[in-house]
């Protein structure tokens, strides 16, 4: 059996959230394994979208940045409708470094030129900067991004 790759602090992975679409995420920190958890890294999100596979030559490293993204809830409680919301967030999430999926890593770079701001492993409660923990990466990784591009295209008219 072959050994599952390390994701590396700066590693620009070329994700595929949906057939014929490609994207466009960073690995902005990573940790060794400790005796609580696996080897960790934080992977930011970019708006990125591409309906090609492209080379790290081809990027605009101005859009590298982690994608804001706005995520909507409904919810139906005991046959009672709540008021649809939503809640903006940043593209941000802890992860396992196993590269289960085999995503095609196309470059690195200075992760710190993406995003400067604290990274934190522990999503303790009252920490004021918090990500989510996600697991290992799955195929959808950077589903947002292709959200966010679907509903800025609008393709349900074409």
């Amino acid at each position: 059996m072959a050994r599952v790759k390390l994701f590396n602090k700066g590693d620009v992975i070329l994700t595929n959230p949906e057939k014929g679409f490609w994207g466009i995420a960073i690995v902005l920190s990573e940790r060794e394994k400790t005796t609580e958890s696996a080897p960790m890294c934080h992977i930011a999100i970019t708006p990125l979208i591409f309906q090609k596979e492209v080379e790290f030559s081809e990027l605009n490293f101005n859009s590298l940045i982690p994608l804001v993204f706005e995520r909507n809830y409904t919810f139906e409680m005991q046959k009672r409708k709540r008021e649809p919301f939503t809640k903006i967030e940043t593209c941000i999430g802890v992860y396992t470094r196993y590269n289960k999926m085999n995503f095609k890593i196309i470059g690195n770079i200075n992760p710190g030129t993406i995003y400067n701001g604290p990274l934190p492993f522990n999503p303790s409660f009252g920490l004021e900067t918090k990500y989510p923990l996600y697991g290992d990466t799955k195929q959808s990784l950077g589903r947002e991004a292709f959200i966010t591009w679907h509903r800025k295209n609008d393709l349900s008219h074409s």
